[in-house]
């Protein structure tokens, strides 16, 4: 499934680089792109990944999630 994710604090391609990479070490998780103009990460999850998952993923990272949109 497509999942469009909505991230505030990103400020370079050093954020959206740290983002990319917690994103691509979840198992299930592919083809993420993330944006610094849009503050957005698109990516494709297996059914398994939660979105509680991915969000943790992004905190991690020191990034605040504001919405993620299942595109079927």
């Amino acid at each position: 499934m497509k999942k469009t994710v909505s991230i505030e604090g990103m400020h370079c391609s050093h954020c959206t680089g740290a983002v990319t990479k917690a994103l691509n070490a979840l198992e299930g998780v592919s083809n993420v792109e993330v944006s610094l103009e849009n503050n957005q990460a698109t990516l494709e999850a297996a059914d398994y990944v939660t979105d509680e998952t991915i969000s943790s993923a992004i905190d991690d990272q020191g990034f605040d999630v504001t919405g993620i949109v299942s595109i079927s």
